[in-house]
């Protein structure tokens, strides 16, 4: 196996997603979805690729481009520092205390908006946390492609709790994750890739 960082940040993405529906440690997710974010960004924009912080900033047209950065990674930095002096470890701890698991799906999506920008393609997983997402926040996306892809995949989701909506991808995912349809759609790339 050849790592690269597009299979980094993949890996850490696929991982971050299996890690989220399964209900698994919730910082853990942030940290690998954030590394995933910071090296897709990268690559979106060596590839002249407009990355979903570009977007984001035209729909924030008052935001200074210098507060949208800290805004993404203002848990996972708090993850992985620890201030310098007392006041810096509570302003920190302020922060910490805001985190809960629903931070994670906002993060994942943008990985995910960063990886189809880049690839045109996805493994299923992203696919489903795509249609998942938009599903579960359709009044924030507007018409979103999954939607209009994935109509019927989680048609009662709003009417779920959040443990059956997770559930509800986990199952999609475990259902059709080997689904000789979906593996030979041109948009899904296989789960285990050699490069």
């Amino acid at each position: 196996m050849v790592l690269s960082p597009l299979f980094a940040a993949r890996s850490q993405l696929l991982t971050a997603i299996d890690l989220f529906f399964t209900d698994g440690d919730p910082v853990s997710v942030h940290a690998l979805a954030g590394n995933a974010r910071e090296i897709l960004e990268s690559l979106c924009r060596l590839a002249a690729v407009e990355p979903i912080t570009e977007l984001l900033l035209r729909d924030h047209p008052n935001k200074p481009k210098k507060d949208i950065y800290p805004a993404l990674n203002r848990y996972r930095n708090c993850f992985k520092h620890v201030g310098k002096t007392w006041e810096e470890r509570r302003g920190e701890q302020v922060i910490l205390n805001q985190f809960d698991d629903t931070k994670n799906e906002y993060l994942l999506y943008v990985c995910v908006e960063d990886y189809l920008r880049l690839r045109g393609s996805s493994p299923f997983p992203m696919q489903v946390l795509h249609a998942w997402f938009c599903a579960v926040h359709g009044e924030l996306i507007g018409s979103c492609s999954s939607r209009r892809k994935f109509p019927s995949l989680f048609p009662a989701i709003s009417h779920m709790t959040r443990n059956q909506q997770k559930r509800a991808a986990l199952g999609v995912i475990k259902r059709s994750s080997d689904d000789p349809q979906v593996l030979a759609n041109p948009q899904t790339e296989a789960l285990l890739v050699d490069h």
